[in-house]
Order: C-alpha cells, then structure tokens, then sequence
C-alpha cells in the first residue's frame, strides 16, 4: 500500500468545486453505460462517456491527484479506441468503466475527509499495464482482456466475505426447524455449480437488509423463506437451473412453479403463514408486471420485496439461471438495481439495500 499527499495545501474552494463537479460527470458517467447498453454504437453516447471520464481526469490533474491521472489517462486512451470503433463497446466495458470510476471516487472521497489516500500502488500499476495491453490488443484478445482488467479491480464480485460460522444466530432465534432448512438449503447449492456459498450470501444480506430498515419483517420467517426458497428450486430439472439461452414457453411456465412450490413447503414445514406469503409474492414487481397475481405497490409484503432485491443482486453478481453464469461487479449490481427502484423494486428498500451494501463493500 502507499500513501498520496500532497507536498502543500489545496485551496478549499478549488477542491470542493472540482469535487462537485467529479459527482455530477460520475451520474452521467453511469447514466451514459446505461443507455449505450441499449444501444452500444451510438456515436453520440460513446462521446458522451469519453468527455466524461476526460473531464475528471483533467480535473485530477489540475489537483495534482497523480495516481488517479494515470489510470484515468489509460482508460481515456482505450475509449478513444472505443468511441473510433477499434473497440466494440460491451457490458464488459461498461462493468470496467464503472469499477474504475468508483476507483475514482473513493480517491476523492478519501482525500475529503483525511486530506490523504491510501492506495494500492502494485494494484494502480497492474491496471495500468492491462489498460495499455487492452489499447494494443488484436480484437479477438479485448474480451478476455477486459475481464482480466475487471478481476484484478473487483477479483471476488461479491459483497462480504463469509463469516466463520454461527452467524445466523447473530439475527435469529435459534430454532431445531430454521437449523434443518439452512442445512437442507446449503445441501441443495451442491446441485448447481454457481449456487456455491449462495445460502450464507444471500441470507446473511436480506436478515442485514431487514435489521437497518428496523426489522419489520420476523427474521426468522424470513430466513426460512429464502432457505425454502432454494430448496424447491433445487427440485427443477439440472438443465433448466444451469440453461444460458432463453427459456421457451415451457420452460418459463416449469420456472415459475418454484412460486407455489416454496410456498407451500414453507406453510408445512414452518408452519408461517407470513413466510407462506414472502414466498409467494417475491416475484411480483413493484410496477404491478411481476407473477403470479400482478400485485403492486403495498399490495407486496415488505419480505417479498427485500427477497426481490436480494435475489436480483445475487443474480447478478454469481449468475442465475438464463443468465450469464460468469461474475459480474458489485458495482454494476448497484447500478441495475438502482435504476429499477420504484419500477420493479420499492424504492425505500433500494435505498436500505444499496446502504447496507456499501457498508459490508
């Protein structure tokens, strides 16, 4: 690790400008990856995403933030590749930009509030040379180049380390019954690759979730519905859990079975009509478009919509089903579930989530 200061005094003002300015092009640096997702060769929008991030590097050299130019130079070289058409603009890219510019982010925010920053030097100088790799590299290489990039910044995608053991008991009564579900649960992830470590994931998020927003729901109805949860999925068949292509019409209707599955389960073996209910309705959407009744709004138990917003993350940081089964960056997860607040999520449990998340980060 190393250390960054600077030899004399930074005006104030000069900084808290240049540290407004940093948030607002960091909106529209997310913003911008958010719509060339949609349409990844707008030439307007890629020029949008290169002022930006040229915008904040000129701003960090105009503060002398040194370690933070390098790196932003780099990233601004390979954009400029990107925006010229030399490099094809993906989630890949996306994922890379927005894991550096949060890089970014908490350089500035380090030296807010300490006037110094500790920094991984090793770590700024291996990105450097794999950005530099990236703006050299024939375009069959820029794809496992990115995600070379992208592990070396974010190398676990995930949240929070696990805890030893024993750490249900820190959110729950101790109970014969949610001690049988957790070990049943932690039986089914050996059916599904991906699902390694998903029960202590995803549980441990949702009770955390729960407990900063006052505990509304029982910890643990809602740990035994997201252990029921996963053990009637584990039930479906092995090609449709692992399948990365769409689902056809059969298969989306076998899929959403788990519904009515886990729910039951839950009312007989937990004897909870509430953790019943959570299960039941964690696939409605706030909009009112989810399954199986079209609920909306506070029509969805508060337990149903952190499982929403839990599940979404995991999906999205350790692979789900149809989806791409590689890691994804936290980052990026915050960044989707964001934008979806107040349309498939509500948005008070966003905003509880995404805290909680940047806590345990």
């Amino acid at each position: 690790m190393a250390t960054f200061s600077l030899g004399g005094s930074l005006d104030n003002e000069l900084f808290a400008e240049a540290y407004d300015e940093f948030l607002e092009q960091y909106r529209l640096c997310e913003s911008s990856i958010v719509d060339l997702e949609h349409s990844p060769e707008d030439a307007e929008l890629l020029g949008d995403l290169f002022r930006t991030v040229h915008t904040v590097k000129a701003n960090s050299s105009m503060l002398s933030f040194a370690p933070m130019v390098v790196i932003l130079q780099e990233l601004e070289n390979v954009l400029d590749l990107v925006r010229e058409g030399q490099i094809p603009f993906s989630d890949r890219a996306g994922d890379l930009v927005l894991l550096l510019m949060d890089k970014a982010r908490d350089f500035m925010e380090q030296y807010h509030d300490a006037q110094q920053v500790e920094y991984d030097d090793a770590l700024y100088e291996s990105v450097k040379a794999g950005l530099q790799k990236l703006s050299m590299a024939p375009p069959e290489m820029v794809a496992p180049l990115l995600v070379n990039i992208i592990a070396l910044v974010d190398p676990n995608t995930s949240q929070v380390p696990l805890k030893e053991k024993h750490w249900l008991e820190s959110f729950t009564e101790p109970s014969e019954d949610l001690s049988f579900l957790y070990n049943m649960a932690q039986a089914c992830e050996q059916r599904v690759g991906y699902w390694q470590g998903r029960t202590d994931r995803v549980v441990k998020l949702a009770l955390a979730t729960n407990e900063a927003g006052g505990s509304p729901v029982d910890a643990n109805a809602l740990a035994a519905s997201l252990f029921t949860h996963d053990i009637a999925m584990a039930f479906l068949p092995t090609s449709l859990l692992t399948k990365q292509s769409s689902l056809d019409e059969h298969q989306i209707k076998l899929m959403r079975q788990h519904v009515q599955v886990s729910a039951h389960l839950m009312r007989s073996m937990f004897d909870s009509q509430n953790a019943g209910t959570m299960l039941m309705q964690h696939q409605e959407l706030f909009s009112g478009s989810g399954y199986p009744k079209g609920l909306s709004g506070n029509q969805i138990c508060t337990g149903a919509k952190i499982i929403a917003i839990v599940h979404t993350f995991e999906a999205i940081t350790h692979g789900h089903t149809s989806t791409s089964l590689h890691k994804r960056p936290l980052m990026r997860a915050l960044l989707e579930i964001s934008n979806k607040a107040g349309v498939d999520f509500d948005q008070q449990w966003v905003e509880i989530f995404m805290k909680v998340v940047r806590e345990q980060k």
